[in-house]
């Protein structure tokens, strides 16, 4: 039942991307301009979906977490943050205040709509978050204080909203390279929601899918009206 709602709703936002924006800008051209990114980021989602067909839901969460050493502890608590909507919103405000106003409208308005898919898959798709999902086994990294114990587990916002974020930036910036950047962190910021175990491996990937497809239509339908309002609010300053 969850597959076909996401099969679906997967279809129609594809449907939707065939369109063309008032500026003419397509899903073809955007993908010509950010190359790197989007080979990249297919490059990931190839990977875990060998992994996700390859391995039960358990035995591909216990596959990605095989030791828990305390520095990387240390090191994916803070990081999972960059993936928190106050850490997103954070950065939008500081761009905006740095008169980088397009691009602040751009990255909340991906997260905005990424957060929205998000919430509505949670609402329809209830699924175990690891914890509870593998009670009765002996996997011995969840951590105190930081694992959480409930269900909602599909999607990942986390990993929704960071590479939302990422997938913005990408797009913005005039040297492509930075692309790859952006998009590794999002991947540690996806990956450190399983380390942590929040998530599985699915749960992560659907976030991301969220977050792209959210950048993507921004780009594509709301860019010309951003810019405008940008160029507008630089006239009056």
């Amino acid at each position: 039942m969850s597959g076909m709602i996401f099969q679906r709703a997967f279809m129609l936002v594809l449907l939707f991307l065939k369109m063309q924006n008032p500026k003419n800008m397509t899903l073809h051209s955007l993908y010509k301009q950010n190359r790197y990114f989007f080979i990249s980021y297919f490059i990931m989602v190839i990977f875990a979906i060998f992994i996700l067909i390859t391995y039960s839901k358990a035995d591909g969460f216990i596959l990605m977490n095989p030791w828990h050493p305390h520095p990387l502890n240390y090191f994916f608590i803070p990081v999972t943050y960059l993936g928190d909507g106050i850490f997103v919103i954070a950065v939008a405000l500081i761009l905006f205040f740095l008169k980088k106003r397009f691009l602040s409208l751009m990255i909340l308005s991906s997260y905005a709509l990424s957060g929205i898919i998000a919430q509505i898959l949670k609402y329809f798709i209830v699924e175990a978050r690891p914890a509870i999902y593998l009670e009765k086994t002996n996997y011995p990294y969840f951590i105190d204080d930081v694992t959480l114990h409930n269900l909602h587990s599909f999607p990942s916002g986390h990993a929704a909203s960071a590479f939302a974020l990422a997938a913005v930036l990408s797009f913005s910036m005039k040297n492509k390279n930075y692309s790859i950047l952006f998009l590794l962190i999002a991947v540690f910021v996806g990956y450190s929601r399983i380390y942590l175990g929040q998530h599985f491996m699915d749960d992560v990937l659907a976030g991301s899918v969220a977050g792209v497809v959210s950048a993507i239509v921004c780009e594509l339908f709301l860019e010309k009206y951003f810019r405008k309002f940008s160029l507008r609010n630089k006239r009056r300053g």
